[in-house]
């Protein structure tokens, strides 16, 4: 693998369980601390000599370029309020091209540690951060067959899944990435998380590194109780 130089990150959704909170602004600029959630990923990614990074935005997409300005490159998803996190990643395509990059969701708040799991070199495909352990039913949980992936999903049930996904990955072939996004779109998969394209990969055969949280802490922020236990281990 190349070493990886940029990051995406998808910050385009409407996050309508956290209303009222996200009524008048983006889920990805709730503070945690003295700052954003995004600022604290772009942050943490410069701390990791990682300066080139694209933002898809999507709703109230102007206070995301006000917060950050020119510590990142925007992609506008005008389709924001009738497609998930897979179409925004299409976005990305161009901006990406061949290059190796490290992909997040907007709503993560996590360790600095996690990152630099993340980063280390590895020769698959792919690589997802996964916390092993227990999983509920809302989780996008993450499926093994003799230790290699097969299948990342909400709907795998809890009893086989090894883990949940954290919401971090990277791809040292993006190319194959893209393609599988495009091939759902076209199917009118606009729905679709993205994690169905990784599915789609690892049935053509593209390897997954599956790399550990070891016990470092992150939050994926979606409600209400999320956004104080983020604020609690990270504010």
């Amino acid at each position: 693998m190349d070493k990886v130089t940029k990051a995406v990150t998808v910050a385009a959704g409407l996050s309508s369980r956290l209303y009222p909170l996200t009524l008048g602004k983006p889920k990805c600029i709730l503070e945690i601390g003295r700052e954003t959630i995004l600022e604290r990923s772009v942050r943490i990614l410069h701390e990791n000599g990682i300066n080139d990074i694209l933002v898809v935005v999507g709703y109230k997409k102007e206070m995301i370029h006000q917060v950050l300005g020119a510590n990142a490159d925007y992609r506008f998803n005008p389709f924001f309020s009738t497609t998930n996190n897979m179409a925004s990643l299409w976005f990305a395509k161009e901006w990406v091209q061949d290059s190796p990059f490290i992909y997040m969701h907007g709503d993560i708040v996590f360790a600095p540690e996690l990152l630099g799991l993340m980063l280390q070199k590895n020769r698959e495909d792919a690589a997802l951060l996964v916390e092993y352990g227990p999983v509920d039913e809302e989780a996008m949980k993450v499926r093994l067959n003799k230790g290699q992936f097969i299948e990342s999903s909400k709907g795998i049930s809890p009893r086989e899944a090894i883990g949940e996904w954290v919401g971090i990955a990277t791809f040292n072939q993006p190319h194959k990435l893209f393609n599988h996004i495009e091939t759902l779109l076209e199917q009118g998969q606009l729905q679709a998380y993205d994690t169905q394209a990784f599915t789609q990969m690892a049935r053509e055969g593209a390897s997954f590194k599956i790399i550990a949280t070891g016990g470092y802490p992150w939050v994926e922020v979606d409600t209400g109780p999320d956004l104080e236990r983020a604020r609690s281990l990270f504010g």
